[in-house]
């Protein structure tokens, strides 16, 4: 496919009526290009090169249906979610906001909370989660966001209530406060079934914290990280990327996150929804996955190199991608230096557990492929080398907004925002188009 040529479907961002757009290569950038009649045009960087797109795009997929779909095709795509038929998969996360309210007011925030929102009540959460079973099959991992989760009073219940109905995989989206503040919630969310933690974190410097969160915060996501090591709830930092301000210090959080030995850390691309300056509308600088890879590159010294980072093979391969790892005595062992790449794409898709993947490579006794001169170039006893060794990941999300949103990469999403109607749709998608139709009750 000539993706010069390439015809994709996108939204005018002022309208948001469904418009063609062209994905042209420039000398340092690709861009989508694309006029809406009322509004005129937009351009907007969405890759490094030409090369770092193709390859992304031509990634091959694992799709698995959803099993029911929630809505049918009327309007046509994107304005029949719930899922609708034109959609080609699962939902391997599923995001369910049970409050809008915020304790922070932060410059850059896609919900666009504030302290007077709102709570769902628990019969509403439940019809909610019982949906999601039924379009699934199955429970699904689940995330409980908003707003600011702590904030709701009935936290706990609701962690509860969604073990019984059989939600083994239950995480917190949270900017830590309240977890910093109070180590026994730690403690209590554990108790009820809790698995881990999504925690909101930008950077080590108080300028960047500053800058994104309005506010120096440091001090607290380190409490709120103890805290939940301490009651043995997994860890994961979620990383908002802003060009100019922190896309410089990729690794230096990484290096946070393996000192800090959390179970891993997640980047997200800074995206153009809810609250944010007005003037990174008409910015040129975009941080895509492209600029990820090159970024990651470079700031590790090639200890990561790009072909150690997976696209994610479930969504739109350009939407994400994934690093699983190996710290042994301080040092990073990508797992595509230890097997095979297409095994670990496999794992990239189907990874529940790191026990569970621990037992899938088990059946790889030892692999020959040994960079590392601290592991004496010697046959590895893999899973010798994994009982002595922390798991580690590193991730990357694409995110989507008006500016530079392609309709393809919507109806491949898996991570699914849950509605109180219980609803899925595209997380992004619900954040460019159906945030503000949302119900809150």
């Amino acid at each position: 496919m000539d993706f010069q040529d390439d015809k994709i479907l996108s939204l005018c961002p002022e309208c948001l009526e469904l418009i063609p757009a062209m994905v042209k290569e420039a000398p340092d950038a690709v861009l989508l290009e694309k006029t809406c009649a009322q509004h005129g045009s937009f351009t907007v960087v969405i890759s490094t090169d030409m090369d770092t797109y193709r390859g992304l795009a031509h990634t091959p997929r694992k799709v698995t249906t959803p099993l029911h779909y929630g809505t049918v095709c009327e309007k046509g795509c994107p304005n029949d979610c719930g899922l609708c038929p034109t959609h080609d998969q699962h939902t391997c996360l599923a995001i369910l906001e049970i409050t809008s309210r915020c304790d922070l007011s932060c410059p850059i925030c896609l919900a666009s909370s504030r302290p007077d929102g709102h709570h769902l009540e628990i019969s509403v959460i439940e019809y909610a989660l019982r949906k999601l079973i039924q379009q699934e099959g199955s429970p699904t991992p689940l995330q409980l966001s908003g707003g600011e989760p702590t904030f709701h009073k009935d936290l706990m219940e609701i962690v509860r209530r969604s073990v019984s109905l059989g939600f083994t995989k239950i995480e917190l989206d949270t900017n830590g406060i309240a977890l910093a503040r109070d180590p026994s919630m730690c403690n209590e969310l554990k108790e009820a079934g809790l698995t881990g933690i999504y925690l909101q974190m930008d950077g080590l410097r108080s300028s960047v914290s500053e800058s994104i969160r309005a506010r120096d915060l440091i001090g607290v996501k380190q409490r709120a990280i103890e805290n939940c090591k301490n009651a043995d709830l997994q860890i994961v930092l979620s990383v908002t990327v802003v060009p100019g301000v922190n896309d410089h210090l990729i690794w230096e959080m990484i290096q946070f996150g393996m000192e800090q030995r959390i179970t891993g850390i997640n980047f997200q691309s800074l995206t153009l929804t809810g609250r944010y300056p007005k003037d990174m509308a008409k910015s040129p600088e975009r941080f895509t996955l492209g600029h990820f890879m090159r970024s990651i590159e470079k700031q590790s010294g090639q200890i990561l190199s790009a072909d150690d980072i997976n696209p994610i093979p479930c969504p739109d391969p350009r939407c994400g991608a994934l690093t699983y790892a190996l710290i042994h005595q301080g040092d990073l062992l990508p797992l595509n230096k230890l097997l095979e790449k297409e095994r670990v794409l496999d794992f990239c898709a189907d990874f529940t557990d790191w026990q569970t993947l621990m037992q899938q490579i088990s059946c790889s006794k030892t692999c020959d492929c040994n960079p590392y001169p601290l592991l004496e170039n010697k046959p590895l006893e893999l899973g010798d080398l994994f009982l002595d060794s922390d798991f580690f990941s590193i991730g990357y999300h694409g995110m989507m907004d008006a500016y530079n949103f392609d309709l393809d990469r919507a109806k491949r999403c898996c991570i699914h925002e849950l509605t109180p109607d219980g609803n899925l749709i595209p997380f992004c998608l619900y954040n460019i188009k159906y945030r503000n139709n949302d119900v809150r009750i």
